[in-house]
Parts: structure tokens; sequence; C-alpha cells
């Protein structure tokens, strides 16, 4: 018995003046956005009216038809906020990092999501104010920036007629970012070992949360140190980020992370640590993220910050004067004359780190 396989239906490409129809990149419900012909404003320029977003091509051929039976402008019907929403992710998407960009997916998935559906036009500022209840300040910020995106469109399509995020209040709860634990010999170690097998699945956060106990850095701050600011001859990095004290700072290369240091390091790179791309910075999100992972294969809660804080308790411990400790870590010294007239080799600050010593 012959088989004949069906030739795959190909879309055909519409005439000049009939609107479009394009399949939008990523996992969407409704991943099929439909425009209407090019229309022609009072001051010259060229709009598309945006018909809507469907979950199928056979939805958004039906929707492009009945367009052109009765046309209609977004300006006109009932805008849902996901429409709002999948209109303002494609232009964000084109501006920023895939790593940024998934801290808004994320708080939209998480807390907007279920007000998808609804038109703009009938959303209160209860609807809103009550996603912010019990969120903490960090997120009802992200949340609040999506929604003054979302209006600032609704506003210039003339959809709506005031912005009510503006009205929004943002929560006052903080995170407790340092809480106060240090990490433990028999922890380093632990973590050194993933550090030192080959090919296991978080070896690079490994080797990143190493450095960070060995100088003190912040996450931020090993995360985007750049090639072009390690001088290995001379065994120290430069950089830092934010307070004037904590920039451009001189950061000894302690030996007992140099080998790792050396394992990243390529001159045809931009960062020490990049992402799955090859040219921007490991995000925050994905390090935050491998660095739970890490947590879970290790069994231990210490934060991200408590790796700065144990490199300055210990270091207090062996005898570091504060006025070398702080230029290591960046903090601002109150002594005016520490600041202006006492300067330090990288040979001075190495020395001082040599001293630390997780392994006894």
């Amino acid at each position: 018995m012959i088989f004949f396989m069906g030739r795959k239906k190909r879309r055909t490409r519409k005439l000049n003046g009939a609107g479009s129809i394009t399949k939008l990149s990523g996992n969407r419900s409704k991943p099929w956005i439909v425009r209407g012909p090019a229309e022609i404003q009072i001051d010259g320029t060229v709009k598309r009216p945006i018909i809507g977003y469907y979950a199928t091509s056979e939805d958004a051929e039906i929707a492009l038809s009945m367009y052109k039976v009765k046309p209609y402008n977004i300006d006109e019907k009932n805008t849902t906020l996901g429409e709002l929403y999948e209109l303002w992710l494609v232009d964000k998407s084109k501006e920023i990092a895939p790593q940024s960009l998934q801290i808004y997916t994320r708080a939209w998935e998480n807390h907007l999501l279920h007000l998808e559906n609804r038109p703009i036009r009938e959303l209160k500022y209860s609807h809103y104010q009550s996603v912010f209840t019990g969120k903490t300040k960090a997120v009802t910020k992200v949340i609040k920036t999506i929604l003054k995106s979302l209006y600032s469109i609704a506003l210039k399509n003339e959809i709506v007629d005031r912005d009510i995020s503006q009205t929004l209040d943002i929560s006052k709860i903080e995170v407790n970012k340092f809480a106060r634990t240090l990490f433990d010999n028999g922890l380093v170690q632990s973590i050194r070992k993933i550090s030192n097998t080959d090919y296991h699945k978080l070896k690079e956060t490994a080797d990143m949360v190493l450095i960070l106990l060995y100088t003190g850095m912040r996450s931020a701050e090993i995360r985007t140190v750049k090639i072009t600011d390690i001088y290995l001859e001379e065994n120290y990095m430069t950089g830092g980020v934010k307070t004037n004290a904590g920039k451009n700072r001189i950061i000894p290369i302690h030996p007992k992370v140099r080998e790792i240091v050396e394992r990243y390091y390529n001159e045809n790179k931009n960062y020490l640590f990049e992402g799955p791309k090859g040219i921007y910075a490991i995000g925050d999100a994905t390090f935050k993220r491998r660095y739970y992972q890490l947590q879970e294969e290790l069994g231990f809660t210490h934060n991200r910050h408590s790796t700065r804080h144990t490199f300055i308790t210990r270091m207090q411990q062996v005898g570091i004067s504060e006025s070398k400790l702080k230029k290591i870590v960046g903090h601002k010294s109150k002594d005016v004359t520490d600041g202006i007239y006492t300067h330090y080799t990288p040979e001075d600050l190495l020395t001082e780190i040599k001293k630390l010593d997780y392994d006894d």
C-alpha cells in the first residue's frame, strides 16, 4: 500500500492594503497579531491599526476578514489589558536584554495575568491596588512600571482618558536583604568541591560564589566585571557599583580564586561571566535562580549578601586595618583625611587579603 503525505498548507502573503497576520515569538497564549491596512494620518504619518491578538492562525484570519467587512480601530474597541501588554512587550523586547525582560514577564504572569481579558476602560484603582497587597516594595515597583507603560499606550490611542497607574501606592514592605549569616569553612569547602567537579551543572555558580567569598564583591559586581578591568599580572581587578567609594576601586585577586578567574578570562569576551548569548553579562534573575539551585544542592539558606558579610567579618578577625578593609570592599571612610591622603597599592591590599583562608 502506498501512502501519500499531505502537503503542508502554506500561508499566502496578503496583498498590499489587505492587512497582515504575524506570529509573535515566544510562548504566548495569543501569539497571532492582526493589523489592518496602513492608514495615512492627518499629520502625514502612516498608522497600521491593531485589530487584536489571537490563539490560532484560523482565528486571526477570521478576525481580519470581519475587519474588512466592518473596520474598527484600536481606539474604538474594548481593548484589553492583555492586548496592550502584548503590544508593549514587542517593543520592550527590542530595547533590553532577555534576562531583564524576564523580570517584567514574570511579574505579569504572577500578578496581572488574571486581568488580561478585561477591557482597560473597565479596570479601576481597586483592581490594581489589591494586587499590591502583601507584595514587597521591589515587586510592586515592577508591576507599576508595567501598568504605567500600558496606560501610556492607551492614552496615546485615546482608549482611556486618565492614567490610573499614577495613583497606585507602592508597598512599603522591604525584603531583609542583609541576614547576618556567615559561611563556615565546611560550607565553603563544599562549594569548592562543586567548583572542582568538571561538567557539574552548578560549577559556574560555585565559581562565582567563591570569588565573592574571597573578594567581598557584591553579586552585581561579580556579574558585571569586564575583561578590560582585570589585570592578571598584577593580581587585581577594578570595578564596583552603588557608591562613589565602591566604584572603580582596586579588588585584589586572592590566590585561592586566581585559577577560577583565569579559567573564564578571555580577551575576546566582554565580561568575565556572560549570559547564554555571550553578549551581555549574566542577568541578576539568572544568577539568583542558579544561586537558589546551589542552596538546594548543599542545603544552606544564606543569601547572596552573606558572602560579603562573611568576607568582611573574616578579614576583621585576621586583623586587617579598617582603612584597608574599606578600600577593598568599597565602603566610604568617615575619616576625611583617611579618604583623601591614604593610598594603598594593589600589592598592599593583596598582602592583607592573603591572610584570609577558609581551609583552616
